[in-house]
């Protein structure tokens, strides 16, 4: 076994520790996932009403991945919009959850090894990949993003934790093990501007909409930021 697969085996084993503490389970659907989809894909319009705005060619249902989908509650999300779709993880853990959670999804619920996805190519409409490029490092996330590129025809949403937050600043792009108990031993890595163009300089995608969103507390000063970003083909 390669020294890469060894660090690979490592992160899997790393993440799954992660779900099994209970960590990261998202039960409630992120808001800029349901503006993403509702902006750029489909409007909701009424309790089971919707309004393409995402227009197929064939005229056909949309259908989306959910790359990264931990317990599986964005894949959910888009079957709420009445999306055909997929969810993706390097955890056990987290597929068998997300496969007991949401039944009805259950066999679109799919282990992976993270660069290389079981579909041909423009298999998916859309993809969402919510939180999870910058949890792997920088190298990877480009063997990853080129992959998304592959089976994605129209549109993909990510989400990046920036350095405009209390213990860097916004042009921080660097890597970290996380040290707290919280994701402990995986790693973060955070991005900039130039650091996400670099991320899609060799892809076919373009950036549709971006926004940096930063939260402060008003109590202990605390801020946290993100870069939320569409790319479209």
């Amino acid at each position: 076994m390669s020294l890469y697969q060894m660090s690979k085996n490592i992160y899997k084993q790393k993440w799954d520790e992660s779900y099994n503490r209970i960590e990261n389970y998202i039960f409630y659907p992120k808001e800029e996932v349901v503006k993403f989809l509702n902006r750029f894909v489909r409007k909701k319009i009424g309790d089971n009403s919707f309004q393409d705005v995402l227009k197929l060619n064939d005229g056909g249902s949309i259908r989306g991945l959910d790359y990264g989908c931990g317990i599986g509650r964005m894949t959910m999300l888009m079957h709420e919009f009445n999306i055909d779709s997929f969810g993706v993880d390097i955890s056990k853990s987290a597929i068998q959850k997300a496969k007991e959670l949401f039944p009805i999804l259950s066999k679109n619920f799919t282990v992976v090894d993270g660069e290389r996805l079981p579909y041909e190519d423009s298999y998916f409409d859309i993809s969402i990949c919510e939180s999870v490029i910058d949890s792997m490092h920088f190298t990877v996330a480009k063997k990853v993003i080129k992959e998304l590129d592959r089976v994605t025809n129209k549109l993909t949403f990510f989400s990046f934790i920036s350095g405009d937050d209390s213990e860097h600043f916004r042009e921080f792009s660097g890597e970290e093990f996380v040290q707290t108990k919280h994701e402990q031993n995986t790693i973060q890595s955070w991005f900039n501007w130039s650091k996400i163009n670099e991320l899609i300089s060799n892809t076919n995608y373009k950036i549709k909409w971006a926004r940096l969103v930063t939260e402060e507390s008003l109590i202990d000063s605390y801020k946290y930021g993100r870069y939320n970003v569409v790319l479209e083909k």
